[in-house]
């Protein structure tokens, strides 16, 4: 299953785009909306957060870049990325991100499918 996202169905009008629609049948799969994904959610990351946690991570890593990056090694990278996953857990709410799937569900069917804020 995929998304509504802009390279399966047009955002405006959830109709399949004919690109789409070829991958699949080539591939001899079938879009799970068909080809009207309109009563569908525009986006999976409306519910699904854990592209936030990727946020708040690579926001992390690009403010602890080191002045010449070119130079760090697999594991310098592994122990600065270490850090800052450390730095993301203590400063962001991370348990309560995970936490929130059920109660963005709700949210979506009282909204109908209709956009979520983060």
């Amino acid at each position: 299953m995929t998304d509504r996202g802009p390279a399966f169905y047009h955002a405006s009008t959830g109709k399949i785009t004919p690109e789409y629609k070829a991958a699949l049948s080539q591939y001899g799969l079938r879009a799970m909306m068909g080809d009207d994904a309109s009563q569908q959610s525009g986006d999976s990351q409306e519910v699904m957060l854990h592209e936030t946690a990727v946020a708040w991570l690579r926001n992390h890593l690009k403010l602890s870049l080191p002045p010449s990056p070119w130079l760090e090694t697999r594991e310098m990278y592994g122990e600065r990325l270490k850090r800052c996953t450390q730095w993301v857990n203590d400063n962001y709410d991370v348990e309560g991100l995970c936490r929130g799937f059920p109660s963005r569900l709700d949210a979506l069917i009282e909204k109908k499918g209709d956009r979520l804020r983060k």
